[in-house]
């Protein structure tokens, strides 16, 4: 989900076009990226906690639906000692994008749009679709002979 740290699109796209740039001829990309879907309705504005043997942590999610913008703060406990805990704090921002959001980047950035696959089913995208691939390819290049 690396990409969904991209926040504006602006940022997105130049990302696609040194990729476009730096592929070979015809050659592929292939990435995956989290859904508003996602963030919207199955993490945002949730907490999630898990204590293990060596560290717990506990992930606050807040998310803000005009802007897409999924926030997260993480506290984690990391075992130091037999009975000591080091406590660490993170707060991350994450874009949730659409298909068609990304198909519209891709194609602006000069690259071919192939294939979106749902992640989690490896079949279609549907509305529902949490996480997904998309096999995009290099477009403007010629092989030299």
């Amino acid at each position: 989900d690396s990409l969904n740290y991209l926040l504006e699109e602006d940022d997105l796209l130049t990302t696609f076009k040194l990729v476009n740039n730096y592929l070979d001829p015809n050659g592929l990309f292939i990435f995956d990226f989290n859904t508003v879907y996602k963030y919207e309705t199955v993490i945002g504005d949730s907490t999630i906690a898990e204590n293990r043997e060596d560290c717990s942590f506990i992930w606050e999610n807040y998310y803000t639906a005009e802007d897409q913008i999924n926030e997260y703060d993480l506290t984690i406990f990391v075992k130091q000692q037999k009975d000591l805990f080091r406590k660490f704090t993170e707060t991350h921002l994450q874009r949730g994008y659409t298909l068609e959001q990304m198909q519209e980047i891709l194609q602006k950035a000069g690259l071919v749009f192939l294939k979106a696959i749902d992640v989690d089913t490896q079949g279609e995208v549907t509305e529902q679709t949490e996480r997904i691939c998309i096999i995009a390819r290099e477009h403007g290049k010629r092989k030299e002979a």
